[in-house]
């Protein structure tokens, strides 16, 4: 103020400024509600939100937990709050990418997933993961810096996209896949098999009479009868193949990583026995049989739709050949299939009607020229076919199961044949019989029948010999290694056949109570010009004797090779020179005398 002013305008301009300075206090205040208002209305909304707010700081520290948080969550905010999302909130296996992200997001200012919306499974307080709809927006200034990640829990959607998923592509009767998963399955193993040059087997099941279950005993059975079948189904097959109902009584079978075509037959016999296997549906038991189609990719089609068709016209085939069988689309793998399968259909007649034949062949003691042991030799006459050899049977009725039983009315003949020679003539006679290495393995082979068979017909163990090969000794596990014993406290001999064609050791021989071992013919038969079959049947000659095992040889066809043998001290010879192998009857003759030696024959051996 100058001198010049007067009171009156010092007045003026102090009442000026107060009101400026009362207006300013006005304004601040007005400015100050509304803030408040906005945060208060901000805190509101961060409450209210549908989802999950979680503020943190550059370090990873929560900040800001709103109560929709503390819900999905199950952490309150006093429990959280300064602790890190990494320790709380997110998996395990997702924690090494969050602390890389976060670190190049400090390091750049740039993230993949800030302001975008993806969907990754959170971590619950108790310990369990949960679906979650995820979205990161960043505040980057001088007077803040935080993350602020809205979360909404997304498990009921993720559920109910599950169902819907589920009925578009599984069966709702069976729980099986339908057409539609089907077809995705079948595509996705046609492109594995272009990667690994392997073929896949689409299988198409038809039900045969399954409209007759319907119409007598109502569709309820109908329902409960598929789904045993397709249990049924599944329980056969290995975890990498694909079950499928199609549409009514209709499935199909889509099996990968085929090396052998042929290897899926027993897989279809298998199908149609279980499948034949009777079904109890409440008080009613219904029996039922299939029809299988069979085709392969790549080889009849590299097209999805007519490898379908070719299935489905292989399954009709099969109906039209009476139903209960399978069918090759494949014209040269059907015919060889249709020969394998009318095989083990004749197998199963042959034991009906006694088809099979035991012939004896002679076993000569090198010694004295007697005539002390016969190999006893399966024969099979077909009714057909004439005389099938074993070497064609044998080989199926193995893989078929049928060795058990075939072996066991080997085993009963043969016993029985050997008692009443040894009555007849009275002489200590004994008979060898061959043995499978399943009838080892299996446990319904029932061998240990065998040992009360003997006790009931009066027969001593040492009447018989057991023919076993060198695999199976070299694979004994402690159940094989058991029966060995068995037979050995029974008094039945042991022998291993076509010693020298397989995996020779000595070992074994210490391990187990072996009594025979027989010189493979192919040894024998070039005895009279190679020095080296000659120096391996001595060999083996002595290595036996020094062991206690005596020794059969085989094949034995001139009479130089059976001069060597005696001069090597073989115990036994068995071969075209002394007899074929006969029937039962021709070789009742040959007993209780010397055995004249016939003239050799250009024929060779198959026994």
């Amino acid at each position: 103020m100058s001198d010049s002013d007067s009171p009156e305008e010092e007045n003026d301009e102090r009442a000026l400024f107060e009101a400026r300075l009362k207006a300013l206090e006005v304004d601040l205040r007005q400015k100050k509600e509304i803030i408040l208002a906005q945060h208060t209305k901000l805190e509101a909304f961060f409450e209210s939100s549908i989802d999950a707010v979680v503020q943190m700081d550059f370090d990873g520290h929560i900040t800001g937990w709103n109560q929709q948080a503390e819900k999905i969550f199950g952490w309150s905010a006093e429990e959280i709050l300064d602790r890190t999302i990494a320790e709380t909130i997110i998996p395990e296996r997702y924690r090494d990418a969050h602390n890389k992200g976060m670190k190049k997001y400090l390091r750049t200012g740039k993230s993949s997933v800030l302001n975008t919306l993806i969907e990754i499974h959170a971590l619950h307080r108790d310990g369990y993961e949960f679906p979650v709809e995820l979205s990161i927006s960043v505040i980057d200034s001088k007077d803040l810096q935080e993350f602020n990640a809205y979360i909404r829990d997304i498990s009921e959607r993720k559920h109910a996209e599950t169902v819907i998923w589920n009925q578009a592509n599984f069966d709702s009767l069976t729980s099986l896949p339908n057409r539609n998963l089907f077809l995705q399955k079948l595509e996705h193993e046609m492109h594995a098999c272009d990667r690994s040059n392997l073929s896949l087997a689409l299988l198409y099941i038809d039900l045969d009479r399954f409209k007759d279950v319907n119409d007598t005993l109502g569709h309820d059975m109908g329902d409960l009868l598929l789904i045993e079948i397709s249990s049924r189904l599944k329980k056969t097959l290995r975890e990498i193949d694909t079950v499928s109902r199609l549409s009514g009584d209709e499935f199909t079978i889509i099996l990968g990583q085929i090396n052998d075509p042929l290897s899926v037959q027993p897989l279809c016999q298998q199908l149609l026995d279980d499948l034949a296997q009777p079904y109890q549906l409440d008080n009613e038991k219904v029996f039922l049989t299939a029809s299988i189609g069979v085709t392969f990719y790549p080889q009849d089609s590299k097209d999805i739709e007519v490898l379908q068709r070719n299935g489905d016209q292989a399954m009709y085939a099969a109906k039209g050949n009476g139903r209960n069988g399978f069918h090759f689309f494949t014209p040269e793998l059907q015919e060889r299939a249709l020969r394998k399968r009318t095989m083990i259909k004749d197998l199963r007649e042959a034991m009906q009607q006694q088809q099979f034949e035991i012939y004896y062949q002679p076993i000569i003691d090198m010694k004295n020229n007697q005539l002390t042991k016969a190999e006893a030799l399966l024969r099979w006459h077909h009714p057909e076919s004439g005389m099938v050899s074993p070497s064609v049977f044998i080989p199926i009725a193995e893989e078929t199961g049928l060795i058990s039983d075939i072996g066991n009315w080997v085993f009963y003949s043969a016993t029985e044949q050997a008692s009443r020679w040894r009555d007849q003539f009275d002489i200590d006679f004994q008979v060898s019989i061959n043995t499978s290495p399943l009838q080892w393995i299996d446990e319904a082979a029932a061998m240990n029948q065998w040992f009360s068979h003997l006790q009931q017909i009066g027969l001593s163990g040492q009447a018989m010999t057991v023919e076993i090969t060198e695999g199976l000794l070299m694979d004994a596990n402690d159940k094989i290694t058991n029966r060995l014993l068995d037979f050995r406290d029974a008094e039945i001999q042991v022998s291993i056949d076509d010693f020298g064609t397989g995996y020779s050791s000595l070992s074994y021989l210490k391990q187990f109570d072996i009594d025979y071992l027989k010189i493979d013919q192919s040894f024998v038969r070039n005895l009279d010009n190679d020095k080296n079959d000659l120096a391996l049947c001595e060999a083996i000659i002595v290595m036996a004797h020094k062991l206690g095992i005596k020794v059969i040889a085989e094949g034995v066809e001139t009479e130089t090779q059976n001069q060597l043998l005696k001069d090597f001290g073989c115990d036994f010879g068995q071969g075209y020179l002394f007899s074929r192998p006969v029937a039962a009857s021709d070789f009742e003759a040959l007993l209780g005398k010397p055995c004249k030696k016939q003239k050799p024959r250009a024929k060779k051996s198959t026994a």
